[in-house]
């Protein structure tokens, strides 16, 4: 996926430092990490939570924390690994006290009034005062219901819906049911294929008449933007909470939780789109390993050695004048470099070369659904398409794309999921290496940010190239 830059995520990296591998909390957290490592629960995956359920009554404290691990003697005398937190600034983020994900949905588009076309009003009945007339204005009457129904069914070009309006009334409806249903990333792809295009951007000023349609389709975009952002910004923040770091290591010590027990995500390399590389990088990690010691910037660059393609330039093509052209069809062409990003091709491509197999599928709609995809010997990447508050777009284009902020696309490791006592609804674990953050997420914002889910299986370490 093509990947905001550690940049472009500044409000909340600016509050999580890497994690050195020479300083001490890496030492500690890799001496413990059998301790804390958990086996695949065995218990049936809870039921899944509506979409639209109000939030629960208690609030999980939301100040931000650096996890920090103490160790605790138990019953038996045992030594205990116990994850504690030390309160710190909180980073921004849309407050649980906002509202249900999906509140307030739009309402359904009204065609009557967005149509440009008026259909030939009904003549007006004659009614004379004289009751001699009375018959002849009931023929005449009869006479003008006649023609009228026949206009009406045969209009004139301006007064009937055109094929392009039927197709705007269909993609219209198809925004406004996914956005009901929840589905956020297939409204916004529907916006983007029909309403923020170049050739439609040209067919609307040639047809002002039809705006209304690009209005009402760019309503809804920015429905969608906020409720994404949202998503995004409450799973970050949720993942410095108290409550919720506290019930994750209860989780792991009694074994109860799907996946991998929490772990430490370190911030993405400043200005790098590497987020495909960690991602991955982090799913061995805290899975099968690697054959031998390797480091994240050793992963990246036998990523870059494997995938990256050249530019080849045609006969008499200099590369000014290829620059040129590129640049002028607003496009990238030619060579690839994954160190700025990986598209999904470069994705399968990179797990092939590792060994892994992958099968890419869209996203689960549902906990028990996203619980399902944790089975032991898989893990699981999450192509992201979401908001941050930090990128805002130029007013040209945010009159052109319909929405406030850029559409960015990033890379993160489902790490697992536990059952929250505190929130009665499970969590989902997500290493994101563009924070320096293990996101805890609902499932409902987990559907609402993902774009497509990448199954990874392996049979034993991995070995890179």
């Amino acid at each position: 996926m093509a990947a905001p830059s550690a940049a472009s995520l500044s409000p909340l990296s600016s509050a999580a430092a890497p994690l050195s591998a020479n300083s001490p909390l890496a030492a500690v957290l890799s001496a413990i990490a059998p301790m804390l490592a958990s086996g695949h629960a065995a218990q049936a995956p809870a039921a899944p939570q509506p979409l639209y359920s109000a939030p629960p009554s208690k609030a999980a404290p939301a100040s931000r924390a650096e996890p920090l691990v103490r160790f605790a003697e138990a019953s038996d005398g045992s030594r205990v690994a116990v994850l504690t937190l030390q309160a710190a600034a909180a980073p921004e983020r849309a407050p649980e006290a906002a509202g249900r994900l999906f509140d307030a949905a739009p309402a359904a588009p009204n065609f009557d009034e967005l149509t440009p076309v008026r259909a030939p009003q009904a003549p007006e009945a004659w009614k004379p005062r004289s009751a001699w007339l009375k018959p002849a204005a009931a023929a005449v009457n009869a006479w003008r219901d006649s023609r009228h129904r026949a206009r009406l069914a045969s209009p004139l070009p301006g007064e009937r819906a055109t094929s392009e309006e039927i197709a705007l009334r269909r993609s219209l409806t198809g925004i406004h049911e996914a956005i009901v249903q929840g589905r956020l990333q297939d409204a916004l792809q529907t916006v983007a294929d029909h309403f923020q295009t170049k050739r439609a951007a040209d067919w609307y000023r040639e047809n002002l008449g039809y705006l209304r349609y690009r209005a009402q389709a760019f309503a809804y975009m920015r429905f969608v933007e906020n409720a994404v952002k949202d998503a995004y910004e409450r799973a970050a923040g949720r993942g410095w909470d108290e409550t919720l770091a506290a019930e994750a290591a209860a989780a792991s010590r009694e074994g109860s939780v799907l996946g991998h027990a929490w772990r430490a995500t370190a911030i993405q390399e400043k200005d790098s789109s590497h987020c495909a590389q960690n991602a991955f990088y982090n799913a061995i990690a805290a899975s099968v390993g690697f054959a031998r010691p390797t480091t994240v910037a050793e992963f990246v660059a036998a990523s870059r050695a494997a995938l990256n393609r050249p530019l080849r330039l045609g006969r008499g093509v200099t590369p000014e004048s290829y620059a040129a052209f590129a640049a002028q069809l607003g496009l990238k062409l030619g060579g690839r470099d994954v160190g700025e990003g990986m598209g999904a091709d470069a994705i399968g491509e990179w797990a092939s070369v590792l060994g892994m197999k992958l099968a890419p599928r869209g996203p689960p709609q549902d906990a028990a659904a996203w619980s399902a995809l944790l089975e032991p010997g898989r893990e699981v990447l999450l192509s992201l398409r979401m908001f941050h508050r930090g990128f805002r777009l130029e007013s040209a284009l945010r009159a052109e794309r319909g929405h406030d902020l850029e559409v960015l696309h990033h890379e993160v490791y489902l790490l697992g999921a536990f059952d929250s006592p505190s929130r009665g609804e499970r969590l989902f674990m997500v290493q994101d290496s563009g924070s320096g953050t293990t996101m805890i997420a609902t499932a409902a914002e987990l559907t609402a940010m993902t774009q497509q889910v990448q199954v990874l299986e392996t049979a034993g370490p991995v070995r890179i190239p």
